[in-house]
Order: C-alpha cells, then structure tokens, then sequence
C-alpha cells in the first residue's frame, strides 16, 4: 500500500500545488506545516481538506479526473455502465467508489500498488457481473485483444441471450449497422465509443424491462 507521504505527494501533483500551499493545507488539517512523520490517519485529513478547498477539482463542483490511473478507471466505469452494471456513469459516482475502495478521497491521489487494486477490483467485477474475459492472445490480430473489442463481445452476448440481436449476426453486421464499417480491424476510437455506447443502451433497456 502507498505511504502517507507518496499519497500527499501523489495529490500535491495531481493538484498542482506550490510547497507554500500544501503546507498551509497541512497546517489547516493538522496543526503542523511538515510533513515529517505524517501517518495514514494525518494523510486522510489533509487530503480531505485539499479536496474541501477544491484543490484538483474544478469549478462548479465538476470533477477533474487524471493521474496514471484516472484515464483507466473513467474508461472500465464506463464499460460497466454499457454492460449495465452500474446505475450512474458519473465521474462523481466514481470518485465515491474509489474512495469505498481505498479510503482515499480521488484517484487523481491514487498510485502504485492502490492504482493497480482499483483497476484490477473494476476489471474483476466487470468480469464476474458481465463475463468479460480480459485474457490477451499474442497470436490474434490485435483488435482482438483491446478492452473495447471485449466488451463488446460480452455486449453481444448479453443482448443476443435475450433475442435483442438475432443469434445468427456476425460482428461484421452489427458494426456495419452502427458505425457503417463490417470489419472490426478498421474501427477506430471514436467507432468504438459510438458503437458500445449504442450496444449499452439497448443493454441498459433490456435490464430495466426485467426489473420489472
């Protein structure tokens, strides 16, 4: 687990802030401007206040999300919301998760061995709820091995189970029909957006008809 200091540092990065600044937000959260001896439960309340005063949030209360693992994290929440196992895709919904998680309030805060937990505790559950198999083979195309393939794969899946997309279409057809492309290796990114995100909302259609 990161240390009380390389959690500190880790948001003083992540926030941009000046050595005057973070010692004035340790002085405000623990009554000392060092950070010499912090422990885990001196760290928490000086990232509590930062985040209190908006250090590495932007304004009106939108969240900035960044950092080694932010990109990861906001990309595997958004899978789970297109795969429906989550209910808000939001980054704030996120942020709540992470900090479940972790005890940490940001994951811009998040590094080394608790960046890897909270991307393999999403990739886990996404796995377990969904089916989405996240093995790579060296021996396909590499298309096959992107995040965005697989859950699309386990998209299909879900949606062909329950009649939504006819058993007999190939990938081809269903990208073809979305994003005007039949063959997945020529997708790019924003196809991929586009085309798991329209999958995610039939997804998200089927499950509520079943909810009730």
């Amino acid at each position: 687990m990161s240390t009380p200091h390389k959690r500190l540092y880790a948001a003083k990065k992540a926030a941009n802030l000046d050595d005057e600044t973070l010692h004035d937000c340790l002085e405000a959260s623990i009554g000392r401007r060092s950070a010499k001896g912090l422990t885990m439960i001196e760290c928490n309340k000086a990232l509590g206040y930062m985040e209190a005063k908006g250090h590495g949030v932007k304004a009106q209360g939108s969240t900035q999300i960044s950092g080694p693992f932010g990109g990861k994290a906001v990309a595997l929440w958004l899978s789970a919301w297109n795969l429906g196992i989550i209910q808000d895709k939001t980054d704030k919904a996120l942020l709540s998760w992470v900090k479940r998680q972790t005890k940490i309030e940001h994951i811009n805060w998040v590094d080394g061995e608790d960046g890897s937990k909270v991307i393999d505790a999403l990739k886990g559950w996404i796995k377990r709820d969904a089916g989405v198999d996240w093995s790579t083979d060296k021996k396909l195309p590499s298309v096959y091995n992107r995040p965005e393939f697989k859950v699309f794969c386990a998209q299909v899946a879900l949606l062909k189970q329950r009649d939504v997309i006819p058993a007999h279409h190939k990938f081809g057809l269903i990208t073809h029909s979305i994003v005007g492309k039949g063959d997945v290796q020529q997708l790019n990114g924003q196809d991929w957006i586009k085309l798991m995100n329209a999958l995610g909302a039939k997804v998200r259609a089927c499950l509520v008809r079943e909810a009730h």
